[in-house]
């Protein structure tokens, strides 16, 4: 009644430099820039039984400068700073990316922000979430500086926008 068909078993795939390398330009294709490290996690973990055509296969692609880590993480920067977050939280985002602390320092640094900006930036977000009026009750205090610092800002400034009123204490 029913035929049996065999199935054909499926032949694993031979991993070459070449698929590597079609498979990491699909990638940022399809999903968007990656950092180096990145890219190389994603392929060791698909082509895992034979790892040696990943590194030229990345080369290859930074040489061509296809993947520029210095470039990705520029535009993530300056993505990240036109947000409501601190220096620090975009280190943060950065480091987890998987960028080198060079690339890292020279971006953030590179930010044409003072420490006015952080602090209209972290005075925002305090109004928004806790209001305009300076925060006295302690409990409520150490809860805005926790959020505050949680988005990046430095203790210093989370603390003057939490002090901050409009009669022009700070």
């Amino acid at each position: 009644m029913y035929k049996k068909t065999s199935k054909k078993e499926a032949k694993p795939q031979v991993i070459s430099y070449d698929r590597v390398k079609s498979y990491m330009i699909w990638m940022i294709e399809r999903y968007g820039d990656y950092s180096a490290k990145a890219l190389l996690q994603k392929a060791n973990m698909l082509f895992k039984d034979d790892t040696q055509f990943n590194e030229l296969a990345l080369n290859y692609l930074i040489e061509h400068d296809i993947i520029n880590d210095f470039r990705y993480a520029t535009r993530l920067t300056t993505s990240l700073s036109e947000k409501n977050i601190g220096p620090n939280k975009i280190k943060e985002k950065l480091y987890v990316k998987g960028f080198a602390s060079k690339i890292i320092n020279d971006c953030v640094g590179a930010l044409e922000t003072s420490e006015d900006d952080y602090f209209a930036k972290a005075l925002s977000l305090k109004i928004r979430k806790f209001g305009e009026e300076p925060i006295d009750d302690m409990k409520l205090k150490q809860k805005a500086l926790r959020h505050l610092i949680s988005k990046g800002f430095t203790y210093s400034i989370a603390d003057k926008a939490v002090k901050f009123s409009e009669q022009g204490d700070k």
